[in-house]
């Protein structure tokens, strides 16, 4: 549910962003895609953070159904379903075609990988409140108590290997 909520939202807001922005889409100037082992650092280092910021904020704090986590996960589908929109990338697309074709190639399993782990740390926050702002903690719990059953830590394993594999795929084989 997760996913399909973010991904409704994120292409939700890519078609805002082309149809109040279609210049973004014309004569964008064909640059060549950088790289390499410092791209591929650069791409594991962001969603890494990325990644910190949704399980943290999960595993932190819950009001209610809402955790800190999600509320980073629900931003980042408007980021990227903005710059997607308006053709804000550091290398433009020139054409839809060809972001889109991008997106299945790499943007797909990243995402995919931010609600997966989202989804697998949202029910484990330590402090659990009915609401926000937190009068009293319904529940709870420390770090150390916190267990994952096999198939939380498989998922989760899946989310890392999906990013994994898109930064490999975009810093060694863009275009392919």
């Amino acid at each position: 549910m997760i996913w399909l909520v973010f991904m409704a939202v994120l292409w939700l807001v890519f078609g805002a962003a082309y149809f109040t922005h279609p210049q973004a889409w014309t004569g964008a100037d064909l640059v060549e895609p950088q790289t390499g082992w410092a791209v591929f650092a650069w791409i594991l280092t962001s969603n890494c953070l990325l990644t910190l910021l949704i399980v943290g904020g999960n595993l932190f704090v819950r009001f209610g159904s809402v955790t800190p986590g999600l509320v980073v996960l629900a931003l980042q589908a408007v980021i990227i379903g903005w710059t997607a929109g308006t053709n804000g990338f550091l290398e433009p697309f020139p054409s839809v075609e060809a972001a889109n074709a991008t997106f299945l190639r790499v943007g797909l399993w990243e995402t995919s990988a931010y609600a997966l782990l989202c989804a697998v740390t949202m029910p484990k926050s330590m402090l659990v409140a009915a609401t926000f702002p937190a009068k009293e903690w319904v529940e709870t719990h420390s770090l150390k108590n916190l267990r994952f059953t096999r198939l939380e830590v498989t998922i989760a394993a899946v989310g890392g290997l999906c990013l994994l594999g898109a930064a490999v795929v975009e810093a060694f084989f863009p275009g392919v």
